[in-house]
Parts: structure tokens; C-alpha cells; sequence
């Protein structure tokens, strides 16, 4: 198995949606593909990138949410849950009607949030806030 059919075979399981781990041994060599892994272990000689600043990255993927509507998104949930951002992803998930599990956690929103992310967090919070704003919320 050369190279190409290996990377082949890693693009076909990175678009299956109900299996996240493969493991493929052929004679000698192993190759084990995971899934959905937030972080992976960091390599001899690398630092992560978590580990240094944790402002917005300078160069970011294709579809990543401008600084600014991260910011945003964050003063916003920082108004609303009051420091808990547990009840802002259960509210999120409750208004979107969605799992918990399928809300970007406000702590991944620098580095993973996408413009869709934000396009969807934006509207339920920002009416959140101003129904809180109106004293709708106690």
C-alpha cells in the first residue's frame, strides 16, 4: 500500500459520519485514524498551540470567525451567564435545539469558532441579552 491509497483511505473516514476511530494494520504497519480528538498529544520539540498566547491566531482556517465576532460572542455570553458558561451552552443548545454536545464551548470559541458558529450563537444571544436588558429574565 503506497502513500496515496493510504491518504485515500484516511480522506474516505474522515467523511464517515458514525465511525470515529479505525485502526488498519497491513503487514508490518499500523495506521489508526481518530476522530472528534480535541487535542492531540503534543510531538517531542513542538509546543501546542494552546500553550502560548490565547489571543486570536493571525492566520486562521478557510470558514474561522472574524476576531471581532468572537469577541462579541464572548462579552455576550460573559453578560448572560455571568461568568457561567455552562448555562450559556445549555441555553444555546435549548434555543437551537440541539445537543449540548453539538455547541462549541465559549473556551474553544478563539481558536474553533467558524463564521457559522457565530452566525448561529450571535442571533440567539444577542436576543438573550436583550431580553435580559428588558428585565424579562428576573
Amino acid at each position: 500500500m503506497n502513500a496515496t491509497e493510504i491518504l485515500d483511505m484516511i480522506a474516505t473516514i474522515n467523511e464517515l459520519e458514525n465511525i470515529t476511530e479505525v485502526e488498519v494494520t497491513i503487514g508490518e504497519a499500523t495506521v489508526k485514524v481518530v476522530k472528534g480528538t480535541p487535542e492531540a498529544p503534543a510531538l517531542p520539540g513542538f509546543t501546542p498551540a494552546s500553550a502560548g498566547s490565547t489571543a486570536a491566531p493571525t492566520q486562521g482556517f478557510a470558514n474561522q470567525a472574524s476576531s471581532g465576532q468572537v469577541k462579541y460572542a464572548l462579552d455576550l455570553a460573559n453578560k448572560i451567564g455571568n461568568g457561567n458558561m455552562t448555562s450559556v451552552v445549555n441555553g444555546l443548545a435549548h434555543s437551537l435545539e440541539m445537543t449540548t454536545d453539538d455547541i462549541l464551548h465559549p473556551d474553544l470559541w478563539e481558536s474553533d469558532m467558524t463564521r457559522d458558529h457565530a452566525s448561529l450563537y450571535l442571533d440567539v444571544l444577542e436576543a438573550q441579552y436583550n431580553k435580559m436588558k428588558k428585565g424579562a429574565w428576573g
